[in-house]
């Protein structure tokens, strides 16, 4: 198999790898030269080493910004912060009771357009159950007049036929009035 081979100076130079060795070799026990972190990287770039450690050593070297504790204020000092600190709650307060009173009046409206909402909802259902009672109301009426309807051309048709019934039996009767029977034709 063909393995591949890394270059020395394939390797990123940059603080995060440099302080990271240079950690590395403190909690070791050695002390982290330009020399040994570019020995560990494997890179000949020693200047730039250099830089990344002279940062690293500002970092830890605790310059100005010394923490200090609250109680090893003067008084007069910590007066000054709790009156700051008050002055930011007042001022956080105010504005959570704006916001709350913000809500409230949003909640408020939105309740009165709910019961708005809610009022025309049940009229259109009662208008809804009117209409539909007199639409079916509606349909018996149809229904009752088709049935009527149908009656009466049930009715029409039997007279229809009774008429023409009668014709027939009025064309016979011509007929016969017509042609004398057979025995008054013969005569006496």
């Amino acid at each position: 198999m063909k393995q591949i081979r890394v270059k020395s100076n394939d390797v990123d130079i940059n603080f995060k790898n440099v302080a990271a060795i240079a950690d590395r070799m403190v909690w070791t026990g050695r002390l982290p030269t330009p020399d040994a972190v570019c020995e560990q990287l494997r890179v000949r770039s020693n200047g730039m080493v250099g830089k990344y450690l002279a940062f690293r050593r500002a970092e830890y070297s605790g310059g100005p910004a010394d923490k200090t504790h609250i109680a090893d204020l003067p008084s007069e000092l910590k007066h000054l912060l709790a009156e700051d600190f008050e002055r930011r709650v007042a001022a956080l307060k105010a504005k959570l009771d704006a916001e709350r009173a913000q809500i409230r009046l949003e909640g408020d409206r939105l309740a009165m357009v709910n019961e708005q909402r809610a009022s025309q909802v049940r009229e259109l259902n009662a208008a809804l159950r009117d209409s539909e009672s007199r639409a079916d109301e509606q349909a018996r009426r149809i229904a009752r007049l088709e049935n009527e309807i149908a009656s009466e051309r049930n009715l029409r048709t039997q007279l229809e036929q009774r008429i023409k019934d009668a014709r027939q039996e009025l064309t016979k009767v011509e007929h016969r009035l017509e042609d004398p029977p057979s025995d008054m034709a013969g005569g006496a």
